[in-house]
């Protein structure tokens, strides 16, 4: 007689002004400095305004409707699989399994999402760039209707975040055993 394990589902989908780690918003407007000179008073600053697919790095506690403590969202882009050439790490099969392993700490793996009206394949949150925008944009958009990372691969999300930021390079490592 076997066990049958409880599945766990990777993604719920939501809609509202409760905003949370793990909220994936697709086609979410960013921006970035074009030019070098941004703290020049004689020159001008540009933005490239971007579209991208993010998801919600901000811890869910700083973003309870009422109790919202930030100002500001912290956010990742996510890009589908599919968008890595295959001369890119993550468009490799060796690539995809060290993303999957977690050894590649600038990135995150997610599963695909099977969730009606939300099919989607795996996908890659990429660490390397953070991008914020406020909290009302993001709960304007929040009334649509978005996926939910969910726990425990909410936590898993927010671990390997925290693996990458955290990371210490010394200055002389201790020698190989030999």
């Amino acid at each position: 007689m076997g066990i049958e394990l409880a599945k766990y589902p990777w993604y719920g989908i939501t809609s509202g002004l409760d905003i949370e780690q793990g909220d994936i918003f697709d086609g979410c407007s960013l921006f970035e400095p074009e030019s070098t000179e941004l703290d020049s008073p004689a020159g001008r600053s540009y933005f490239h305004w971007l579209t991208r697919d993010v998801i919600v790095m901000t811890q869910s506690c700083d973003l309870v409707p009422g109790r919202v403590k930030v100002d500001h969202v912290l956010l990742c882009v996510v890009w589908k699989l599919s968008d890595f050439p295959k001369t890119h790490t993550l468009g490799t099969l060796r690539g995809l399994e060290d993303a999957r392993r977690g050894n590649l700490p600038g990135f995150h793996m997610l599963a695909e999402s099977s969730e009606a009206g939300f099919t989607q394949e795996g996908r890659i949150v990429d660490f390397r760039k953070i991008y914020t925008l406020p909290v009302k944009y993001l709960q304007a958009r929040g009334n649509k209707l978005h996926l939910r990372l969910l726990p425990p691969y909410r936590e898993h999300l927010s671990q390997g975040f925290a693996r990458f930021f955290m990371r210490v390079g010394l200055p002389m490592d201790i020698p190989p055993f030999r």
